[in-house]
């Protein structure tokens, strides 16, 4: 045997050596589904109320059962555009200019040279869907999800729509004259896509509008809540709860039917925190709300299970970042990351094969904007002095225990301990200075390579750049 066959048969080893160290073989890459919800508050499913919650939900409870729940995982904003932006790239969204709704909804959105999640599965031979909410942008060449590596798109561009008769839900560029509810219909095309594909590894970007704004459900839904006493309004958001659960439970039931579950990586959360018009309770024990820079805005549900890799019934406390899922995502199925593109997540798949808890980030940021919504100046006003989409700035540090977080609207920025306070109660600034100080220049200098907003106000950018 010459040395070049010796060097490619050593290469070939450590190769498949590196498959079987993730429990997957070259011939059986994952399948692997992201579940996204839309403004599902913490303590909405019995996964994260230890079963107490109002709305039965034994679907996404079976996916912490059969797999992995995170106490400690959040999303890159408080608000729907941004935080889909950070997931979809692996990057901080503020890195190309997205800051608020604003530049999702109305100003250009993420820009077609950014690469997403699609991309990358579609160039490594995977069959690729995005159903649901897209809410990046599709108004500049390239940015629509079949330019951007999705091989089927079934779905809406904005905020919301109407979940009966939706005037702007597409299948792939053509208008869709009718369709079902949309969490059923989303529902449906996601089975539909599973059992076209099962012949062969795909990837499924699943993002339910539920339980986002309008509120509706099917009345056989409402009323089997409001039978029970409760009142319209809030039957009503039970029954979206109830419906999306069932929704997940086909999607794991058509895995399953398919001889799929075993292999597939499934990811569950929400885009940010509930809403403050919900039950009371229903974002608990976070402060805050969506649009806030409280860990009620970003603190969000997380579960993960694949049987194959993930042994059932972890319960995790590392802090992970919806930034995580695409890194780990490429892990998982053997892509190689790109060489010229700087992702932020990181891949969490070696947690799983230690009891301790692992740090896998010594940092992590949020800057945008931010509406107080939960006790501040504005909460009982008629108008907020700004649109709500284009609101002034915030900006927060995790790092480890300690949160430092400033509403630059209403003053000084204040310090918590979140392991011992995670309800954000007690401002520890004044004790801690030391700590102020290390959070706010980590802060700057992660900043500085921060880009110019695409369409939020330049000042509210500016006045981030100030910080020291």
């Amino acid at each position: 045997m010459n040395k070049l066959s010796v060097k490619c048969l050593t290469i070939g080893i450590i190769i498949m050596v590196q498959f079987f160290t993730l429990g997957i073989s070259a011939q059986d890459k994952p399948n692997v589904i992201i579940i996204l919800a839309d403004d599902l508050g913490y303590a909405t499913t019995g996964a994260f109320t230890n079963k107490s919650s109002k709305v039965d939900t034994p679907n996404i409870n079976r996916i912490a059962e059969e797999g992995a729940k995170f106490t400690d995982g959040y999303v890159t904003a408080s608000v729907c555009g941004p935080s889909r932006a950070g997931l979809l790239t692996g990057r901080y969204q503020q890195r190309f200019g997205i800051y608020a709704n604003y530049d999702t909804q109305r100003g250009p959105g993420v820009p077609a040279s950014e690469k997403v999640i699609g991309t990358y599965f579609k160039e490594a031979g995977y069959a690729t869907a995005a159903i649901g909410k897209w809410h990046v942008g599709v108004k500049q060449k390239g940015q629509h999800p079949i330019d951007r590596g999705f091989d089927k798109y079934y779905g809406f561009n904005s905020a919301q729509t109407d979940y009966f008769n939706s005037s702007i839900l597409f299948d792939g560029k053509t208008k869709v004259k009718k369709h079902k509810y949309l969490t059923f219909q989303f529902t449906e095309e996601a089975v539909g896509f599973i059992e076209k594909h099962k012949q062969k590894p795909f990837f499924m970007y699943l993002a339910y509008n539920a339980v986002h704004g309008p509120n509706q459900a099917p009345e056989s839904y409402i009323n089997k809540y409001i039978k029970k006493g409760i009142p319209k309004r809030m039957a009503t958001q039970m029954a979206m709860i109830d419906a999306l659960d069932e929704g997940v439970g086909k999607v794991l039931d058509a895995l399953k039917a398919n001889g799929l579950e075993e292999n597939t990586l499934i990811y569950f959360l929400s885009d940010n925190g509930g809403l403050p018009s919900w039950w009371k309770g229903s974002n608990d024990p976070w402060k805050g709300f969506k649009r806030e820079q409280w860990e009620g805005g970003n603190h969000v549900q997380f579960l993960m299970k694949w049987p194959k890799v993930i042994p059932a019934g972890q319960v995790r406390n590392e802090t992970v970042f919806s930034l995580d899922i695409l890194t780990t995502s490429l892990a998982a199925a053997n892509i190689d990351l790109p060489k010229n593109i700087a992702l932020d997540g990181k891949n969490i798949l070696s947690v799983f094969k230690s009891k301790k808890t692992k740090e896998i980030h010594e940092s992590i940021f949020w800057a945008g904007s931010h509406v107080e919504r939960s006790g501040g100046a504005h909460k009982n006003a008629k108008k907020l002095p700004y649109p709500k989409d284009n609101a002034p700035p915030a900006w927060a540090v995790r790092s480890g225990e300690w949160k430092l977080v400033q509403m630059m609207e209403f003053g000084a920025s204040k310090l918590y301990n979140i392991r011992k306070d995670p309800a954000e109660s007690t401002d520890v600034y004044v004790s801690n200075k030391k700590v102020v100080k290390k959070l706010t220049q980590s802060f700057a200098n992660w900043f500085k390579d921060m880009s110019k907003p695409v369409a939020w106000d330049d000042q509210y950018y500016e006045q981030l750049k100030s910080i020291k």
